[in-house]
């Protein structure tokens, strides 16, 4: 979901400095996914490269641990908000009006 969907403050327009502080967060949220995506794609890799018989495939499957992945994937979503976090919290210290208070919500969700 868009930041500008989630704080909607009725008839805000985009200035060019409100512009720059979204482009930010639009790039570190593109790159949380990439950083999500390459974790769960070389976890992957490592348990279906080599060939091996479906026995072996199934053992390393059964015996990879899941926890600690999951663990890495769900913190790349924390790393992520709260670099988002960190730029609205600038933004909303040298920002003023609806803009102020649309980085003030973007700050208080990703906190």
């Amino acid at each position: 979901m868009s930041v500008l969907k989630y704080c909607n403050i009725d008839q805000i327009t985009v200035t060019p400095k409100m512009e720059g502080y979204l482009d930010r967060v639009n790039s570190k949220v593109d790159l949380g996914n990439l950083l999500a995506i390459s974790i769960a794609s070389s976890q992957f890799i490592q348990i279906f490269s080599g060939k091996v018989s479906a026995g072996r495939q199934l053992e390393k499957i059964y015996s990879h641990d899941w926890e600690v992945f999951s663990s890495v994937l769900l913190s790349t979503h924390f790393l992520t908000r709260n670099e988002v976090n960190k730029i609205a919290d600038e933004a909303r210290l040298f920002s003023f009006g609806d803009e102020a208070k649309f980085w003030d919500c973007v700050y208080e969700a990703t906190r």
